[in-house]
């Protein structure tokens, strides 16, 4: 383990046979490694005498904390501990030879596109992918330590919020595969234009390896233009008329969800998902396309990729009392993002009224009260007839939405009033859409709707 930190080992035994490793002492186990990392809210260092408490056998440090500071027995001193748990991380990646690797990437779908290519492959083959949202600087290294030996494919998630990072991540996992989604305007608080967010996602197509394979979506112009930056053999998907995967037909519904039709080498394929909307029928051509690079069953994939149902915050379906439904989309929110539910709440017929629960959209940068006001003007333009607006930012899209003629438009200041209010609010057969950026935390709107009672559609 010296040698993959690149390190300079200042007490006990640094070949210590280490069990895993973690960044949370709170998390960790017996005979883990610790990397004491400093973060802006927190000093790991300060919690060396936990990791030793924890039994931790080893830890990676930043600085020396002296001989009588309670630690793990082992100490290994770095310049900087993220950058050595991504060398750790990148060393793991080249021992396990035997499994094939994929990439995700992209501005808005990249986790649900993750659990729908994992699935797919999952038909015929083992298959390991990133948990959660483990999907940054940090996260991925984690995810690639937690040792997945007999996997034969793995489907790593990568994100970031500044250039630089994707390279970075691409270069801890080379991917045998990898896969942009798509480029939209997120994170434009950290970025000058949607240029810039395109570069920095393209990364990934800069640093595959020549022989890899990239997965293109032929209908994002960005994407397009990213790909050129790899030489080697690629897979296409989209409505282009040169798309390796060509989609035919989304069938846009709640109920029971999106249907894709689409053409490869010849044949026509209609897949029912589980998931609603056109983002997800999108989403689930990704994942195909990266099936067929991956050179796997295409049909065996489809039906795998049906039955896979959308997780907390991403879609799921609840069915509450008074015959309300709520669709939960509260895990994070972007405009194109938002865009595409409304196109979806427009399309669907409920026996009571539309009712969207926004929250703020985050990182906006300068263009965040236009693209807030233009979100008020595309609810009431999609039927929304109930509209509760959370946070300081969703002021502006709801006197957006009263100057577009909506009258029952409700603003509070943050999630936890929303949520004790919520309730009053609906009617029966209302259809309810609660979306938010994640740190306006507009999932706890979502609990206050489902308490006891509320159950999957």
């Amino acid at each position: 383990m010296l040698e993959d930190t690149g390190g300079t080992l200042l007490r006990g035994d640094a070949e210590a046979m280490v069990t895993s490793f973690g960044i949370d002492t709170r998390r960790l186990a017996a005979g883990a490694a610790f990397f004491a990392l400093k973060g802006s809210r927190d000093d790991g260092h300060r919690f060396l005498g936990d990791a030793a408490r924890a039994g931790a056998l080893l830890a990676v440090v930043e600085r020396d904390p002296g001989p009588d500071a309670p630690a793990p027995p082992a100490l290994i001193l770095v310049d900087d501990g993220a950058k050595a748990l991504g060398r750790c991380a990148a060393a793991a990646r080249r021992r396990l030879r035997d499994t094939r690797w994929i990439a995700v990437t992209g501005s808005n779908g990249k986790t649900t596109t993750k659990e729908l290519a994992a699935a797919g492959l999952a038909a015929r083959r083992r298959v390991h992918r990133t948990p959660g949202n483990l999907n940054n600087l940090l996260g991925v290294p984690l995810t690639l330590l937690a040792g997945f030996e007999e996997a034969e494919f793995a489907v790593i998630e990568l994100a970031m919020s500044a250039p630089g990072e994707i390279a970075e991540l691409t270069a801890i996992v080379d991917p045998d595969i990898g896969l942009l989604t798509n480029v939209r305007a997120v994170h434009m608080a950290f970025f000058a234009s949607l240029d810039d967010v395109a570069a920095a996602k393209g990364e990934l197509f800069a640093v595959l390896r020549d022989e890899a394979t990239a997965v293109v979506n032929l209908d994002d112009a960005h994407v397009r233009v990213q790909a050129a930056r790899h030489v080697g053999p690629r897979v296409t998907y989209g409505q282009h008329p040169a798309a390796d995967l060509r989609l035919e037909r989304i069938e846009n519904r709640l109920f029971p969800g999106a249907a894709l039709t689409f053409r490869h080498r010849g044949e026509s394929l209609r897949v029912q998902l589980k998931m609603a909307g056109t983002h997800s029928a999108v989403n689930a051509l990704a994942a195909l396309a990266t099936v067929v690079a991956a050179g796997e069953d295409l049909h065996a994939a489809a039906e795998r990729i049906e039955q896979l149902e959308a997780g907390p915050g991403r879609g799921q379906l609840h069915r509450l009392e008074r015959g309300i439904v709520l669709v939960d989309e509260s895990y994070n929110c972007s405009p194109p993002a938002l865009a595409s539910v409304l196109d979806t709440l427009r399309t669907s017929e409920p026996a009571g009224r539309r009712v969207l629960v926004l929250g703020d959209m985050l990182e906006l940068g300068p263009m965040s009260g236009a693209l807030h006001r233009e979100a008020g003007r595309r609810a009431v333009a999609a039927g929304v007839r109930l509209l509760v607006a959370v946070g300081a930012e969703s002021k502006e899209t709801a006197e957006a939405a009263r100057r577009a003629g909506l009258d029952e438009v409700h603003p509070y200041a943050d999630s936890a009033a929303a949520a004790q209010q919520i309730g009053r609010l609906l009617r029966d057969g209302d259809l309810v859409v609660v979306k938010g950026s994640h740190g306006i935390r507009t999932d706890r709107i979502v609990a206050a709707l489902l308490g006891t009672n509320g159950e999957k559609a």
